[in-house]
Formats: C-alpha cells, structure tokens, sequence
C-alpha cells in the first residue's frame, strides 16, 4: 500500500507542476492520462469520456489500447458514474451485469466523475486494469483530487 502512495504522490506533483496554468481541458486530460498509464504498470487504459448530450459518451483523450468510442449513459459503469455522479469501483468487472467490455484483459475498472459549473457531469476519467481487486481507497482519493483539477478547468470555460 505505501509503494502505491508513494506512485501516487510523486506522479501528482508531476501532474500538477504540468498542467499549472493551462486552461485548455483537452491538453490536461492528455496530460494526465499519459502520466496515470506510465505510473502504474496494472492500468491497461487510462482516459476520459466526455458527455456530449444528455445520453450519451465520447471518448476524449486516452492512453492505452482502444476503447469504447461511443457509450449510452444507460449502460456500463461508466453511464452509471454519469447518472449516479459519483465514483465507480469495480474490482471484479466479471460480476457487474452491464459491464462494457472494450477489452477482454480488463478485470477491474474505477470511474470517477467530472462536474461542470453546475454540478452537471460533463465527464468522466475511466481506469481500467488487468489486475482484479486493484483498485482502493488511495485510488479513489488521489483520483479525486485529480478530477477536481479539471473539473476546475471545465468551470473556466
């Protein structure tokens, strides 16, 4: 647990000093997820979706093998990140009914929302892993405040 806080802290310094002062979203969710795949060696796809209407994902900036281009709100567990705004952890995705399998490697996945000015989700950071029971509390703290990064970015526009 300590090695993954240490990952943790150092690759968000690396984050943070890169994405200082940039206000262009597309460029800090590129930054991030090239950062979040180089770091951790279980994440086999790191990115983000954006919502580009009431009911519907696009894929934004991505690091890893392909990913789903399209996913309806209504389905996976990323729609379920958007509908229910909070933050998905799934670390047997062989157990969640509506799992979108964009990859058949991926064993476990963590979602986390991305709120606009409003509290609307107008996004979402996606991880998955080729390692089942992967993902925790440090996951989901340290992912938070990186999605708060650009959640502060998406309030700017």
């Amino acid at each position: 647990m300590e090695a993954k806080e240490t990952t943790y802290r150092n690759v968000l310094r690396t984050i943070e000093a890169l994405i200082a002062g940039e206000t262009d979203v597309m460029a800090v969710m590129a930054t991030i997820c090239c950062e979040l795949y180089r770091a951790f060696e279980p994440f086999n796809w790191v990115g983000f979706y954006r919502r580009v209407d009431h009911d519907t994902l696009k894929v934004g900036p991505y690091q890893g093998t392909h990913g789903c281009l399209t996913i309806d709100i209504a389905r996976g567990v990323c729609g379920a990140c958007v509908r229910k705004a909070v933050v998905q952890l799934e670390n047997d995705v062989t157990t969640v009914p509506a799992h979108i399998a964009c990859s058949p490697d991926t064993k476990a996945e963590i979602v986390l929302p991305i709120a606009g000015r409003d509290g609307y989700v107008v996004a979402v950071l996606d991880i998955d892993s080729t390692e089942p029971g992967v993902f925790d509390d440090v996951d989901v703290t340290c992912l938070t405040e990186v999605c708060r990064w650009v959640s502060e970015r998406y309030r700017e526009e």
